[in-house]
């Protein structure tokens, strides 16, 4: 008698265009899933999946339907493409994020509407930031002290309706089970974007020509403003609130870049090897023209390279692949790097959620550096490190990966058959990691 038939995914993901860590979620939860069942039935619902974005899932899952259209408030999809794919679907999935209140409406309407399952797969609930901010460890302190009830009940409908959440870092774990969530399965669960590896290496050779590089060795330095400028890069009317980040981005950004700064000084210092600054999202190339260039010493300038345009995730992962570091101020590069078992490292603003404390959650708390005091040293220091010793930061990348990615298996089989998962701790950490973290 054959294995039961894997069930039919809906998956609600692909959150946005001009961020590459945002585009990497829906092939990397697709990559977990047929991984497990390469027979698996896949329609991504995305909510902005540009052209070049879509043809790379065409391309690296030709089998994987693509469905277009909304659920309006009223619950009535738009589209009969949508309204074929949430009657035949067998649960629906929220890929990996860190709002996911943003689509609350859409999964309590499934729940009510449709009596099939749904879950959250590597997703981050902060409760505090934003609009707080601070390091992973005060953030944690100040979810901690938050009274059980705090959760409202709009949230909580779809959280304790679902069959399964996966949280991609401890404190929103801890936080979630704290507020008592009575999702069937509540356990950790990577970002998805760990089983990306999907790499268009017919770009490398253009990369090098267009910034110069020859064959000479080099690492990619990723900036970021504290808040990402998402009006300006959608072509959308400011707002009172986008207004009020710009403030904070203008007046944190040169202290915020120090840190970067003296990444790419102590590298091309120590190697004399090209350091080349490259976007996560699409502001950056103008953003590292105008500000981080300016930062940098006259015998430290001729040795960088700018990409002075919006790459796609394939050519940045073909490009992480062959670098010898990717030091990313964003904190999707550091994964992707790690699917090639690159040295990496993510500097982490004051502004981002908890989702950081994944790194740790992998066994990688080497990999992650606060913005802040003591942030310029550490920065130098990590980099000779890296220079002296990249074998072993190719192997705690490797192994960070790993262990992700072991646990994605378990995610996906959860996803797909609607068993329970085990405990991370138990299952993963000791596996691989002997037991530490």
């Amino acid at each position: 008698m054959g294995s039961p038939k894997s069930r039919r995914v809906l998956l609600r993901s692909s959150w946005q265009d001009v961020n590459i860590g945002d585009v990497a979620h829906s092939p990397g939860a697709m990559a977990a899933l047929l991984e497990l069942d390469p027979d698996a039935e896949i329609t991504l619902w995305p909510v902005a999946l540009g052209e070049r974005e879509e043809a790379l899932v065409r391309r690296a899952f030709p089998h994987v339907g693509i469905v277009r259209g909304e659920c309006t408030s009223s619950g009535e999809l738009t589209t009969p493409e949508l309204k074929r794919a949430w009657n035949s679907a067998d649960v629906l999935v929220h890929g990996s994020a860190a709002d996911v209140e943003n689509r609350q409406a859409e999964f309590a309407h499934w729940s009510r509407s449709s009596g099939r399952p749904h879950g959250y797969a590597g997703v981050t609930v902060d409760p505090v930031c934003p609009p707080t901010w601070g390091t992973l460890t005060e953030l944690e302190a100040m979810a901690e002290h938050l009274p059980e009830g705090f959760l409202d009940e709009d949230g909580r409908e779809p959280l304790d309706s679902a069959e399964f959440i996966f949280a991609r870092d401890s404190i929103s774990l801890a936080y979630l089970r704290g507020q008592r969530v009575q999702a069937q399965t509540l356990e950790f669960g990577p970002d998805c974007t760990f089983a990306y590896d999907y790499a268009d290496r017919s770009t490398i050779d253009v990369f090098r020509e267009e910034l110069g590089l020859g064959d000479d060795d080099f690492a990619c330095f990723v900036p970021r403003l504290r808040y990402a400028p998402y009006a300006q890069m959608r072509g959308e009317p400011a707002t009172p609130e986008s207004l009020r980040r710009d403030a904070i981005n203008g007046a944190t950004s040169q202290a915020d870049l120090g840190a970067l700064v003296a990444a790419i000084v102590t590298w091309v210092r120590r190697t004399d090897s090209m350091a080349v600054v490259v976007p996560e999202m699409s502001y950056v190339p103008a953003y590292s023209r105008s500000h981080l260039l300016p930062l940098l010493p006259a015998d430290v300038a001729p040795r960088v390279r700018i990409l002075d345009r919006f790459w796609s995730l394939a050519e940045a992962s073909a490009v992480y692949s062959i670098s010898r570091a990717v030091i990313s101020m964003e904190c999707h590069s550091p994964i992707i790097a790690s699917a090639h078992a690159v040295p990496t490292v993510y500097l982490r603003q004051p502004t981002e959620t908890v989702k950081g404390r994944m790194y740790d959650d992998l066994g990688g708390s080497d990999m992650l550096i606060e913005v802040g005091p003591g942030a310029e040293a550490a920065a130098e220091e990590t980099v000779v490190s890296i220079i002296d010793d990249p074998q072993r930061w190719s192997d705690t990348s490797a192994r960070v990966n790993a262990v992700a990615r072991s646990r994605l298996r378990q995610m996906a089989k959860t996803i797909l058959s609607g068993e329970p998962a085990s405990s991370f701790e138990s299952a993963i950490v000791g596996e691989l990691t002997g037991g530490t973290r």
